[in-house]
């Protein structure tokens, strides 16, 4: 789970949106699947749905310190990066107000500072 969250304040991702999961789906999939996946062997070290979530709180939080007001257009999604051994997940939330979409990643994105 990751502690330190870094966010990016973006112009708004209009297209690509139905390419990733939402939160709801991730935490089925975290749930069900990976858990049956690691009885056979297939995942190793993967979060469970408690710590999955409140990543997902703690995430939210840094997003609206970050000026998200909460009123989303999307359902909030996850995506993934390579890490060590593992793929780590962050969030991304697009507000109604203009479109304006928050990148709420564990590692930092440079070419989101622009």
């Amino acid at each position: 789970m990751a502690s330190n969250w870094i966010v990016y304040k973006i112009p708004p991702i209009d297209h690509g949106w139905h390419y990733l999961k939402t939160v709801g789906e991730t935490a089925r999939i975290i749930g069900g699947n990976w858990a049956e996946a690691e009885i056979n062997g297939l995942v190793a070290d993967q979060p469970n749905v408690e710590e999955f979530l409140e990543s997902f709180h703690i995430a939210l939080e840094a997003a609206v310190a970050a000026g998200y007001d909460g009123i989303k257009r999307n359902d909030p999604v996850v995506f993934w990066l390579p890490d060590t051994l593992v793929f780590s997940y962050g969030f991304v939330f697009k507000s109604d107000h203009g479109g304006v979409t928050y990148v709420v990643s564990p590692k930092p994105l440079p070419w989101l500072n622009n």
